[in-house]
């Protein structure tokens, strides 16, 4: 009687678990990364709306939407904008730049506000209420943070800059200003989408509503699927949201839109980011490199889950023609 205690049909089910879970595993963070959609296309936000590399050089070409805006007085008020939770921005984890705003612009005629928390839920009653239930059920501050920026800029126009972010260069800001734009925005990734660190916009911006009607509308979905707490913040009210916002207003106006966007390497002449990020986890740091390198890492998973399994799918023929062997070879000995 032959044996076939040579034979181990199970003895690569640990590494065919292992193997699977990777595969999972890849998926499942591709599924994530895919919420990232509208920041990481291969398409460059430059196409839809203007880029803006030299303030003055671009003002000539401003005459193609209908009306002429260029021709208005500066329709950025003079105000700057920041948000703290409360007025001792000394408890900010970074030195704020706060007082570098006052002392740049205020001698300009700028009124530097810093807005808190109090500020800007009473302005949400009184001026935003269809907000209210939306803002205040937000489970992140960063979250109520991001809506209370687009809200306090659309109630008064004017610049909004986060307290990690220093002014540069005023002539240039100035000239910003009087571009006729109804809003104007920092990039983020290149010139991939924009940010809401620091951007300008007209007083009542249509566009800015549309952003906060965009982030209300993204308040009602389920975003339990979004498991890692930075991609939802970015999903719901961030730079994705806003980016998706504007892609979407672009669209649906067409050449009248008055939005752009500032390129990357001319937006440091303009002011300076420190980009602290406090509140980001692991999971942001991770995700605002992936949104830098999506394509690459897509493709190099994409890779490396076809290596894989070419060498299981390897191992399984050989593995199979060694146990046929070792069966053969077992009745020839019988």
């Amino acid at each position: 009687m032959f044996s076939l205690s040579g034979i181990r049909p199970t003895a690569g089910s640990p590494k065919l678990l292992a193997i699977i879970g990777a595969i999972f595993a890849a998926g499942f963070i591709l599924y994530q990364i895919s919420f990232l959609h509208d920041l990481i296309l291969p398409r460059n936000i430059s196409e839809p709306l203007d880029a803006l590399n030299s303030c003055h050089r671009h003002k000539p070409t401003l005459n193609h939407y209908k009306g002429s805006p260029s021709t208005k007085k500066s329709a950025v008020p003079n105000i700057i904008h920041q948000i703290w939770k409360t007025s001792n921005v000394s408890e900010y984890s970074d030195q704020p730049s706060h007082r570098s705003w006052k002392a740049v612009y205020q001698p300009l005629n700028y009124t530097v506000k810093l807005w808190t928390d109090d500020d800007i839920l009473e302005l949400i009653r009184v001026k935003y209420s269809w907000l209210l239930s939306t803002y205040v059920d937000y489970p992140h501050s960063i979250q109520r943070a991001d809506m209370a920026r687009l809200v306090v800029v659309h109630a008064e126009g004017g610049v909004y800059a986060d307290l990690d972010v220093y002014p540069r260069s005023v002539e240039e800001l100035q000239c910003f200003q009087r571009l006729g734009m109804q809003a104007i925005f920092a990039p983020t990734a290149g010139t991939v989408g924009v940010s809401n660190h620091f951007f300008m916009a007209e007083k009542e911006s249509p566009f800015l509503r549309w952003a906060l009607e965009e982030a209300k509308r993204r308040a009602s979905l389920n975003s339990n699927q979004i498991l890692l707490p930075y991609l939802r913040v970015f999903w719901s009210t961030g730079p994705l949201m806003v980016t998706a916002a504007a892609l979407q207003y672009a669209e649906v106006r067409g050449e009248n839109h008055r939005l752009a966007v500032i390129d990357d390497r001319f937006i440091r002449k303009l002011v300076g980011h420190a980009a602290g990020r406090s509140w980001h986890g692991a999971d942001g740091q991770v995700l605002n490199f992936v949104a830098d390198y999506y394509g690459r890492i897509a493709l190099g998973v994409g890779a490396i889950v076809l290596l894989v399994l070419a060498l299981f799918a390897a191992r399984q023929v050989y593995l199979r023609r060694r146990n046929r062997d070792q069966f053969e070879y077992k009745l020839y000995l019988h």
